[in-house]
């Protein structure tokens, strides 16, 4: 019986619980109210309040099915407040105005006993859909990471033209496995994109180039060798040195040398240019 009159009271009560609504979270401030104002016509459209009395059906099966359509329209429609940045905070209080509604009005407000019930099941009822827009929310943080991060892993290893046939990426930091895999895609997307006959490898600004380092690097410098290009790596210090001597690398496979000018005086000559002083007559 008390879900009957429950699922009565919302359905006899839906234009004025939406008006409600609309002004209790419109007198509310928010810096967000225009995607939070989108985002509740939206789910109302979707027939939220319908499927909010529905909840309260003695039918089990209209219950379940009233949970899964609202569930189904927040996963549409919460991305316009996350992508909005609005804090989730903020959705969440806006559905705790309509639960106030609810529980104020006359009817409830005049059977106590019944009162308490309402208040159990509307809190069973938000608490769950409060944890669907946490989980959409966390799923949207988790992919705007995962983007950032990509976009700076491409930013940390770019292959740049620098001439015709020649190209150069400079490495900066750390080199990891993840790092490793990128900065031998990127050399040879980009060594194919752009035409490289000679790629320079700048490791002045990798801090430490250990043993691991190493190896990633002379991989690197194969894979290139593998499309017809070749691979000079600049910015050789003597510990650095040391550290591929000990490992055995074959230095006809890759070049080394100590600075950028080097390097591209060789790609130039490499690519059958040179570098010539123009001298200006005086006046």
């Amino acid at each position: 019986m008390f879900r009957k009159t429950s699922q009565q009271l919302i359905d006899d009560n839906q234009d004025a619980i939406s008006k409600l609504w609309e002004q209790k979270r419109l007198s509310h401030f928010s810096s967000y109210r225009q995607p939070i104002e989108a985002f509740f016509h939206n789910i109302l459209k979707d027939g939220f309040l319908r499927h909010l009395s529905d909840f309260f059906s003695e039918d089990e099966e209209m219950r379940t099915q009233a949970m899964d359509r609202i569930e189904k329209s927040f996963y549409v429609h919460v991305p316009i407040c996350t992508e909005a940045d609005v804090p989730v905070s903020d959705v969440i209080q806006s559905f705790y105005f309509i639960r106030e509604i609810i529980l104020e009005m006359d009817e409830p407000q005049q059977n106590p006993t019944r009162l308490i019930d309402l208040v159990k099941e509307a809190d069973g009822f938000f608490f769950h859909f409060n944890k669907v827009i946490h989980d959409i929310y966390a799923s949207s943080w988790k992919n705007k990471i995962l983007a950032h991060r990509s976009a700076i892993m491409e930013l940390s290893a770019p292959l740049i033209p620098v001439l015709e046939n020649i190209a150069v990426m400079p490495i900066i930091g750390a080199i990891d496995t993840e790092r490793a895999e990128l900065i031998t895609q990127n050399l040879l997307y980009g060594a194919i994109k752009y035409e490289s006959k000679v790629v320079l490898v700048d490791i002045t600004g990798v801090a430490e180039v250990n043993t691991m380092v190493a190896q990633y690097i002379i991989k690197a410098a194969e894979a290139i060798h593998l499309i017809g290009a070749e691979c000079i790596v600049v910015g050789i210090r003597p510990e650095i040195a040391q550290t591929m001597i000990s490992l055995g690398v074959d230095m006809d496979m890759l070049t080394t040398l100590s600075s950028m000018d080097q390097g591209l005086r060789v790609a130039l000559s490499k690519t059958g240019k040179e570098i010539t002083d123009i001298h200006k007559g005086g006046i």
